[in-house]
């Protein structure tokens, strides 16, 4: 991945020019659906015209592809023949994965498994785990339809925290469920503050109205990106195992946490001096 995808928008694959709008609206990420957004019928032709466009085009920002279930076939198919040549594609969304059984079949290929279902979140561990697993997405819309539950954040609360605690365990990054009202933009904010103080890396996006406010809750201010360079150099420069920087206490676990907050910005913390 180029960087942690932050604000992941939602797009249907077979409306192929809609990725260059997109990342002209500030999308960091596509997720381009092979799966809910396209008509049945029309699956297989998305999946080739979006091979053929990939083939010809190159894109800056990070794309996801959400493919059809691996369980099936159309999945299968959809893995395969977008992995056969050098395409564009930092990873592949993979939806309903409930264990890793599936997961170890697949191409050595980056993947991020959509856990929307009550048997995923209850082998979270084991999926978590795969060396091809590079970050874990919640399906709210699907997994509280399991459940009979609202969607409302807190009634996924155990989930969302199943996923956090399993994504630092395997240095995985993890997105939060969309937001449905595309049109409540303070209530989106007040998710996103949630999602952030859970642990969440950053929230899928159904609209692009939605972006800014995502982007905005999620990404360390400069400030806060200087404070993190200049605690890492600070805690580098000496041979301590516990500095004190303007009066805090600094340790490995804060190290971790100025890491992480670089990370999405996209600065790797191993090239601070």
């Amino acid at each position: 991945m180029i960087k942690f995808p932050l604000s992941p928008l939602f797009i249907p694959a077979n409306k192929l020019d809609w990725i260059s709008k997109t990342f002209e609206r500030g999308a960091d990420s596509i997720i381009l659906d092979l799966e809910d957004s396209v008509p049945e019928t029309h699956k297989k032709k998305a999946r080739e015209d979006l091979y053929l466009h990939l083939t010809d085009n190159k894109y800056e920002g990070n794309l996801i592809v959400r493919v059809n279930p691996i369980d099936q076939d159309l999945g299968l198919e959809d893995i395969e023949k977008l992995t056969n040549t050098d395409l564009s594609i930092d990873a592949f969304m993979v939806p309903k994965i409930e264990d890793s059984s599936h997961l170890s079949k697949l191409p050595e290929i980056n993947l991020i498994p959509l856990l929307e279902t009550p048997r995923s979140i209850q082998n979270i561990a084991d999926i978590a785990s795969q060396s091809r697993v590079k970050g874990l997405a919640l399906g709210g819309a699907d997994l509280s339809a399991s459940l009979g539950s609202t969607m409302d954040w807190d009634s996924l609360l155990y989930a969302r925290s199943k996923i956090i605690l399993e994504a630092s365990i395997n240095n995985l990054f993890s997105i939060d469920s969309p937001f449905m009202d595309i049109n409540n933009l303070e209530s989106l904010e007040k998710e996103c503050k949630k999602s952030k103080s859970l642990g969440f890396n950053g929230k899928a996006a159904i609209h692009p109205n939605q972006l800014e406010v995502i982007q905005k809750s999620f990404l360390p201010s400069d400030d806060e990106v200087k404070e993190a360079k200049n605690i890492i150099k600070a805690f580098n420069s000496s041979t301590a195992a516990v500095i004190a920087y303007e009066g805090k206490m600094i340790d490995q676990p804060i190290i971790l946490s100025m890491e992480k907050r670089l990370r999405l910005v996209g600065i790797d913390p191993k090239t601070i001096d």
